[in-house]
């Protein structure tokens, strides 16, 4: 099955993006044994909405990366949607087949469709928690915002900052344009611990705002960070009056996943 998974992601490794980050501290060794949030089956399901100048849209399609990209907004009350909500798996994978390396192998999927599957990486350890954001089709927009991401020992008023280089390959009219390379200077700071309420209860946050400067404008990302849930609710200022709202709605531990073949016959990826 580890095989089986990494095949059915080649797709969306590393091609056309540079992965900077270097402030992220990985691991070399023994990379999910120690994960106490995205630990392997646990399954995070995340509601969200896309706000383009006011009003108030989901997607009736949602495909492809770079220039294949593909998707139609519509109305948040439409009954023609196709994501819905958007699934976090972790994924079992071995160490020599990890689509990021020294990362935890997370997977995407989005319902209520389940047609694909793509992975990426996390980084959850003592010193600090960094998952990459879903990527496929109008997500391509979140490669130009700040990723989530807190730094160790969680305390208000902690700052740090870092930086990425991103391709025109993930540009679009709708979220801004650039030429060749595009760097971005990403700020943190811990600016708050706050109760949220939840549909799966009420949960202790740390609030920690951020940007991402580059010469096309600021972009930013207000996250709610959980010790035992991780990221909650992800709160997206984009350029060009685009804001996109993500927020925790099931959280499942201990899961097994399909492979391949019998997700894409069942549409199913958790073994029943």
């Amino acid at each position: 099955m580890k095989l089986a998974f990494i095949l059915f992601c080649l797709a969306f490794t590393l091609v056309g993006f540079s992965q900077q980050y270097d402030s992220v501290i990985t691991e070399e060794e023994h990379i999910d044994a120690n994960n106490a949030i995205y630990k392997t089956g646990n399954v995070f399901v995340y509601d969200y909405e896309i706000i383009l100048k006011g009003k108030k849209y989901k997607l009736k399609t949602n495909n492809g990366m770079f220039a294949s990209t593909d998707f139609e907004l519509t109305a948040k009350e439409s009954d023609s949607i196709a994501v819905n909500r958007i699934h976090l798996i972790v994924t079992p994978v071995a160490d020599n087949e990890r689509s990021n390396e020294n990362q935890t192998q997370i997977s995407y999927l989005q319902e209520p469709v389940y047609a694909s599957l793509s992975s990426t990486g996390a980084v959850e350890n003592d010193k600090n928690v960094w998952i990459h954001p879903i990527r496929k089709g109008f997500f391509n927009a979140l490669e130009t915002a700040p990723f989530p991401f807190v730094k160790k020992p969680l305390m208000i008023g902690s700052k740090w900052t870092d930086q990425m280089k991103i391709g025109q390959g993930w540009a679009n009219d709708m979220w801004g344009t650039w030429e060749g390379q595009l760097l971005l200077d990403y700020t943190y700071e811990i600016v708050d611990k706050k109760k949220m309420k939840t549909a799966i209860g009420a949960i202790d946050c740390y609030v920690v705002e951020s940007t991402a400067t580059s010469n096309i404008g600021t972009t930013k990302l207000t996250s709610y960070f959980s010790k035992q849930y991780g990221f909650v609710r992800l709160e997206y200022e984009l350029l060009n009056d685009l804001t996109i709202n993500m927020w925790l709605i099931d959280f499942q531990t201990e899961k097994q996943f399909n492979d391949p073949l019998t997700f894409f016959k069942t549409k199913k990826y958790i073994k029943q």
